[in-house]
């Protein structure tokens, strides 16, 4: 079999489950929960580090997957509270189970929502993240105006997701942002009041991780208008 033949074939077989990474369901979806959870310890717990948690934070997973990161989380603010959404009913569940004692504990929830409707009154949280769930939103605009809505203020942000590589191939890690969307995103957030927008790169071996990180400000806003 040709090394081109090969790559289809595979592509083929990766096909079905790569798009369960996106709205998991079903069997596929659990086993996609799985692998998230194998594979994405580093990225989870670098992103986690990035955001400084503090035992009385009160944190926001946006896509929180199965939970790994909200764990961690949970951990760190042993006195706040973590919050996890997810539109994806696999991945609910399986966040819950793993966050079963900081839900138990009342310290923890995970819900079922879209990142552009977030179920928690305006200035809820003082951290918030998101780890490879944002190129999953129908709209970064609404996902972003939804977590500045949710935002105290001095609440930091870092926004994580893979970085494009030039030779992409059929690796899903190789599969990304370009510069000009990262450029782009960082607008968004900038448009929208964040201060401090910043993004820098992590080489994690198999893939590039792109991390844009965020402040609200000290008091209210008021989103720019025009160019």
């Amino acid at each position: 079999m040709s090394e081109q033949h090969h790559k289809s074939a595979f592509g083929r077989l990766m096909g079905p489950l790569n798009s369960s990474f996106g709205q998991p369901r079903g069997s596929l979806g659990r086993l996609a929960g799985w692998i998230m959870a194998r594979e994405n310890v580093r990225v989870n717990r670098l992103v986690v580090e990035m955001l400084g948690i503090g035992i009385d934070d009160r944190v926001l997973e946006i896509g929180c997957g199965p939970g790994v990161a909200l764990a961690d989380a949970a951990g760190r603010a042993s006195r706040g509270f973590v919050a996890g959404v997810d539109p994806s009913a696999v991945m609910v569940a399986q966040a819950k189970r793993r966050c079963r004692k900081a839900i138990a504990a009342g310290r923890a929830e995970v819900r079922l929502a879209p990142a552009a409707a977030l179920p928690y009154a305006e200035g809820t949280f003082t951290r918030a993240f998101s780890v490879n769930a944002l190129p999953h939103w129908p709209s970064a605009q609404e996902g972003f105006a939804e977590l500045r809505r949710v935002l105290r203020p001095e609440a930091r942000v870092v926004i994580a997701l893979r970085k494009q590589r030039q030779s992409r191939g059929v690796d899903p890690h190789a599969h990304g942002a370009t510069q000009e969307e990262v450029a782009a995103l960082r607008e968004t957030l900038e448009h929208l009041g964040f201060t401090g927008v910043d993004s820098q790169e992590h080489e994690l071996g198999r893939e590039t991780l792109v991390t844009i990180l965020g402040a609200t400000p000290l008091s209210g806003y008021r989103c720019r208008t025009g160019p």
